[in-house]
């Protein structure tokens, strides 16, 4: 079985694959792969938009799996038609993005991000009021595994964590588990709103004015999802009108945020490069996922790891 890799891996990851039997392993980078090396591939790691057309037709390509959690940029309507499985990085970077929401939430609770700015100009300075993350409400929009970590680790702060997700699936993390349905009706409960869902049709500017409306002018929004999920129009008009006290941007529409943007002004907004999912961990956490669905595949002939789902988008 050929096995294509366009992610390349450390000696001791090829080791790894090349000791599951009967796998053939080949290695290239995304600029030099060509529609050559996909003949006879039956397992793809990672996408490459360059051979779009050709990945699509190629008669060997039973599965790709994608470094990367998102999958909005692949032609998922055209994966599906072919009969592709698709799996994800899902999971790798929920560490690093668990991480960096909460230091959002320290931030804002203790202004760390005034006293960086008043770093910069030499100012020694209080600026009350200041705040604990301790005893707040964390509601997390979009529970899988970032979510979860997220609510594990704002509980071992002494946070309560309420969770809204589709289904009513209980998640160990997760003090209350709320549908979609609800969503509005709660979010004048929560001290934190954080973002997490994916960018589906569903949920594209699905936070907008009417549920800035509905949130608490105590509340900070944390989006760490995707950008086409807010409207910046109405995430602009609630914080120019305080409707909410704050916010907390790693991924924005359009990406990089336009200059003329009013959110790089505003003192109560942080704003990151869309760099949470980013960590020297990550290629390791994620081809830990690839080796254990390639495992699968060449025992079982399936994969059962973060498999996308065409008709939810993710």
């Amino acid at each position: 079985m050929k096995v294509l890799s366009l992610v390349n891996l450390t000696d001791h990851q090829k080791e790894r694959i090349e000791k599951i039997p009967g796998v053939d392993l080949a290695i290239t980078s995304p600029k030099e792969v060509t529609a050559k090396d996909l003949k006879d591939v039956e397992v793809l790691y990672d996408w490459t938009n360059s051979l779009k057309a050709d990945i699509l037709n190629s008669p060997s390509l039973n599965w790709v799996q994608v470094v990367r959690a998102g999958v909005d940029a692949l032609p998922l309507r055209e994966l599906s038609d072919k009969g592709i499985t698709l799996t994800t990085g899902s999971g790798a970077n929920a560490i690093n993005i668990a991480e960096q929401t909460i230091a959002y939430m320290l931030m804002l609770m203790r202004n760390m991000n005034l006293a960086v700015l008043q770093q910069a100009n030499k100012e020694w300075k209080y600026d009350e009021p200041y705040d604990e993350v301790y005893g707040k409400t964390v509601m997390i929009i979009g529970v899988g595994h970032i979510g979860s970590l997220i609510a594990q680790y704002a509980k071992a702060l002494g946070m309560k964590t309420v969770g809204v997700r589709r289904s009513d699936q209980s998640d160990v993390n997760i003090d209350e588990m709320i549908p979609m349905s609800d969503l509005k009706d709660n979010l004048k409960h929560a001290n934190f709103i954080v973002n997490a869902l994916p960018d589906t049709s569903e949920t594209n500017g699905l936070f907008n004015s009417e549920l800035f409306d509905a949130m608490s002018k105590k509340a900070f929004y944390i989006n760490i999802g995707r950008g086409k999920t807010t409207n910046m129009e109405d995430l602009v008009s609630a914080l120019q009108e305080k409707k909410i006290s704050g916010a907390a941007l790693d991924v924005t529409t359009p990406e990089p945020l336009n200059e003329d943007s009013p959110l790089w002004e505003m003192k109560n907004v942080i704003i990151t490069p869309h760099n949470a999912g980013a960590s020297v961990h990550y290629g390791e956490r994620a081809f830990g996922i690839f080796k254990r669905n390639l495992k699968s595949y060449v025992e079982n002939g399936e994969v059962v790891e973060n498999v996308v789902d065409f008709s939810e988008g993710y």
